[in-house]
């Protein structure tokens, strides 16, 4: 987890009992390995995931316009 701080990131995750998965876009701040968080910053904002709900997580190049 920690060679994806500071990249562009898509973030699948997938909380138990719920059908459908939530994708996140966006750079990877911070990794909090003792209490299992993991820090996004997108263009919503600063979101907080939990590292055991991430199904998957892929770099990607940003957007450029």
């Amino acid at each position: 987890m920690d060679r994806f701080i500071g990249k562009y990131c898509k973030i699948v995750t997938k909380e138990s009992g719920e059908e459908r998965a939530h994708v996140v876009i966006g750079t990877v701040k911070d990794v909090d390995h003792n209490d299992g968080f993991l820090l996004v910053e997108s263009n919503q904002g600063i979101s907080c995931l939990n590292i055991k709900t991430i199904v998957a997580i892929k770099p990607k190049e940003p957007i450029r316009i």
